[in-house]
This record gives structure tokens, C-alpha cells and sequence, in this order.
């Protein structure tokens, strides 16, 4: 049977990048990093400055300010429906967001974690009243308070291994993450991956894992730095 050979004319032609790719012109839209790091390249120097203009603009106050966060939580605390689930927890009120009723009700919503049981308890609260509307428990992870990082951050500096490394705990950030090994001890923990700078350093130099369901720290290492032996 005789071969069959493809029109080398017929194919498409391979793909190419288009002429002067590395001069193209890439708005610099930011981020402004102040202060610039100074393990990686500033990359600046590829883009091209954006043409800016000033625009008008309106700032909007929160639908829940100050004072009525304050009052929502009062609310929460003084109402047997939510001190009877935490009576006996260690618990702590993360944040106050709002809860949509309809599209013209907004309820401040008071949100408090659990740490005795792992527990998430939501309280939506009549302004008007100022009484609990709706009492909600569920299991998930909230973003990280900035005292619940505050107080990672005491566990770590209390343990010493990263403060005789030479690490400046007061460098470090958190995020919540979750052990998903339903067999570990830490499993729906309420734990916190800290990343500690200096902050003009792209890569972090330091970790630490913390419980603070058991208020402990499970784990702490150095990050090897490029160009150290």
C-alpha cells in the first residue's frame, strides 16, 4: 500500500509569538510594594506606565457602623439562646457582617467561634429591638481575626524555638487552614499557617502552625533563602 505523505503547504503553520513580545505594551496597574522586595527582580521595567486620570468618587459609610456593631454583639451575648450554647465554651466573637433578609433589610450578623467544640454560632440580630432574630450553628472556617492572629502570634513568641532562630515574630501573617485527615487529632481544629517576613522580602524566612482549639504550637521551621548554604 503506497504511504500517504501530508501537504507540507496544506498544514497550518506552527504557532509563534508575535513580533517585540517582551516590548509589548502591559499597563503597570500595580501593586505598589512599599518596601520593594529585595529577593526577586523588580519587574517594573517590562511594563509600560499606565495612563492615569483622576476620577470622582464617593465614599459609603458601612451599613453597620461602629456603635451598632457594638450593640448587636451585646445583643448576642445577653440572649439565653446563644449563652446557652456557648455556657461552659471557650469562645470568642470573630466579626459582625450582615445577613440580607430582603433586598431592602439588612440584620447585623454576629459571628462567634466555638474553640470547645469546633463550632461556628451565627446570630442574626434585630437592630430595632435589639434582640436575637435567628440563632444558626454550623461547622466552617472563617477568615482569620486579627486577634485570633494576635494571639498565634503570643503562642509563638511564648514557645521560643523561632525567637532563638533570630525570627521577629512580630513579622508575622496568618491565613486559616484546615487539616482534612478526618483521623487527625486536629481534624475541623481551628488552625493558623503564620508566615513571618522581614517585609521586604518576597519569600517568607519563617513558619509556624498553631492550634488554637488547643491553644498550642503544633509546628514551627525555617524557609531556606535563595544563595544560602
Amino acid at each position: 500500500m503506497a504511504e500517504i505523505v501530508p501537504d507540507a503547504e496544506a498544514r497550518p503553520p506552527d504557532p509563534l509569538p508575535p513580533p517585540g513580545l517582551f516590548s509589548a505594551d502591559i499597563p503597570n496597574l500595580g501593586p505598589v510594594i512599599d518596601p520593594p522586595f529585595v529577593d526577586v527582580p523588580d519587574f517594573r521595567q517590562y511594563l509600560t506606565p499606565a495612563d492615569t486620570r483622576p476620577v470622582d468618587y464617593e465614599s459609603l459609610e458601612p451599613r453597620t457602623g461602629d456603635e451598632g456593631r457594638r450593640q448587636a454583639v451585646d445583643a448576642a451575648l445577653s440572649s439565653d439562646r446563644i449563652t446557652g450554647k456557648l455556657d461552659g465554651k471557650r469562645y470568642e466573637v470573630l466579626e459582625v457582617g450582615t445577613q440580607a433578609l430582603d433586598r431592602q433589610t439588612d440584620y447585623p450578623l454576629v459571628i462567634i467561634y466555638n474553640y470547645t467544640d469546633n463550632v461556628v454560632v451565627e446570630a442574626t440580630i434585630d437592630p430595632v429591638r435589639r434582640a436575637v432574630h435567628e440563632v444558626r450553628e454550623a461547622r466552617y472556617q472563617p477568615p482569620l481575626a486579627a486577634s485570633e492572629q494576635s494571639q498565634a502570634l503570643e503562642l509563638v513568641r511564648d514557645d521560643g524555638r523561632l525567637s532563638e532562630a533570630g525570627i521577629d515574630v512580630a513579622t508575622g501573617v496568618g491565613l486559616i487552614v484546615e487539616d482534612v485527615n478526618f483521623r487527625s487529632r486536629r481534624y475541623e481544629h481551628r488552625l493558623v499557617d503564620l508566615r513571618f517576613g522581614p517585609a521586604n522580602r518576597y519569600l517568607p524566612t519563617a513558619f509556624a502552625i498553631v492550634d488554637l482549639s488547643d491553644r498550642e504550637v503544633v509546628r514551627t521551621g525555617l524557609v531556606a533563602q535563595e544563595g544560602s548554604s
